[in-house]
């Protein structure tokens, strides 16, 4: 995987300071998102690094939906109101990848540019969620 765009870079850092926050001050449900999300975007960029089409991505897809039934789960099982936030955007990421199905004229940048804004929108409910935590970590977090 090779780091060739400022967006990769930013999208990279900016999930290396959600993740790390989630991990330092997060319960289980903050660990459990953070490691999910990493390994989405690992997996992502692998799969992107393979394929480089334009279009749909059903790979990426695959990996996109396996992340909203894991946030999903997180956010049922929890009592947390940030997974909820964050299973919405990611399910509005998964309606992209459908919607390109169902249109394949869906012009790419704008595939590109709305899952990206639903992905830092994920990101950024997870840290604050994890920020959130910070003050009230309890022993049994």
């Amino acid at each position: 995987m090779t780091l060739h765009t400022v967006h990769q870079w930013a999208s990279l850092i900016f999930l290396l300071l959600s993740s790390g926050a989630a991990l330092w001050m997060g319960g289980w449900p903050e660990r459990a998102a953070a490691i999910a999300m990493v390994t989405a975007w690992f997996a992502t960029a692998v799969l992107l690094a393979q394929i480089q089409l334009w279009g749909l991505e059903t790979e990426v897809m695959v990996v996109d939906v396996a992340l909203f039934v894991v946030v999903l789960a997180i956010a049922l099982k929890s009592d947390r109101w940030w997974p909820l936030w964050a299973a919405g955007f990611l399910g509005l990421i998964v309606l992209v990848h459908f919607a390109v199905i169902l249109d394949q004229r869906i012009w790419g940048r704008a595939y590109f540019v709305a899952s990206n804004i639903f992905s830092y929108l994920t990101m950024l409910a997870l840290l604050i969620g994890s920020l959130s935590r910070r003050g009230r970590q309890t022993p049994a977090a």
